[in-house]
């Protein structure tokens, strides 16, 4: 089955406000229009796309992970430095005492961005966020960093987009005619090739950072969690500390009455740079051995056979 919509624009396409959301095309978890979009320059308004291997929605937009007011951020801080440091979003009125948390990222002020290596010209190195925390003297006292990911999709879901503005905004498709049908699925491969060397690359960065003693955080869909398990095996666990990662992984919760729905945070663990690199490069969930010698010796028979 290939994949289809269960949230557009920030609504559920089962949602009686799924019309006004469609024709207005902005983004509800920040400020503005949405910016997803195909490669023709529809913006799509994919938010949370269902998983057809097991009909669940798992958020594909990074921006949709921060739904809540942030609530991902909030949780972040809570779980590096507990529960009375309040974590003030760019809106929000600074406290005149105690300590409190300011976010560098989307849509908080700025993301900051490092040289990632010296004499690499304009090369920069770049966390999703940063959150620092800030002492009674407005000093800073110690940051963690915070990499948010989602999922990425193979093949395309141009039809399902269509049929949904047939529906909605038909005014945007009618000189477009209706897209072929086309396998697509999310790309759970890419996490493996790409986010993990990412993570530990950024975890041998920042504990060389003195005011980083609460590591890296990592963001993502539980789906995508799940297969980081799947391909590197159980992690060790360790205490929250300077060159450790922190996972977080979500889910939407279906359950929710809100418009947008809200998150639902399904896991938290922690371990070390070192330990996910070693399981990186060791992985655990191999094939069968010989499993290539056989499939070689099947092929090989049959083209003897045809010769």
């Amino acid at each position: 089955m290939p994949l289809n919509y269960y949230e557009c624009f920030g609504v559920p396409v089962t949602s009686s406000q799924s019309t006004s959301a469609f024709q207005l095309k902005n983004c509800p978890f920040v400020t503005g229009k949405c910016t997803k979009a195909f490669s023709s320059g529809f913006i799509n308004g994919a938010c949370t796309l269902i998983n057809p291997s097991n009909n669940t929605p798992v958020p594909c937009c990074p921006k949709r992970l921060y739904g809540d007011n942030y609530r991902i951020l909030s949780d972040v801080v809570r779980a590096a430095w507990g529960e009375k440091i309040p974590l003030i979003l760019e809106n929000g009125e600074l406290p005149h005492s105690g300590k409190f948390v300011i976010p560098f990222g989307q849509k908080q002020g700025h993301e900051i961005r490092i040289p990632y290596k010296a004499l690499m010209g304009a090369s920069k190195f770049s966390i999703d966020w940063i959150l620092a925390l800030v002492d009674e003297n407005r000093d800073l006292a110690g940051f963690v960093a915070v990499e948010v990911q989602t999922i990425d999709t193979t093949g395309n879901y141009r039809r399902q987009y269509w049929d949904l503005a047939q529906e909605h905004d038909p005014k945007i498709i009618k000189k477009i005619p209706r897209p072929p049908a086309s396998a697509s699925n999310l790309n759970f491969e890419n996490v493996n090739k790409r986010i993990l060397p990412q993570l530990i690359t950024k975890g041998h960065v920042l504990r060389r950072e003195n005011l980083c003693t609460r590591g890296l955080f990592f963001i993502c869909p539980t789906a995508v969690y799940e297969r980081i398990i799947q391909r590197v095996g159980k992690l060790d666990d360790y205490p929250i500390q300077t060159g450790s990662i922190t996972f977080l992984s979500y889910s939407i919760d279906e359950t929710s009455t809100t418009i947008p729905k809200s998150l639902r945070l399904d896991h938290t663990s922690t371990t070390t740079t070192d330990q996910l690199s070693l399981a990186f490069s060791s992985p655990k969930s191999l094939p069968p051995q010989g499993v290539y010698e056989h499939a070689i010796r099947v092929a090989l028979a049959k083209r003897l056979e045809e010769s």
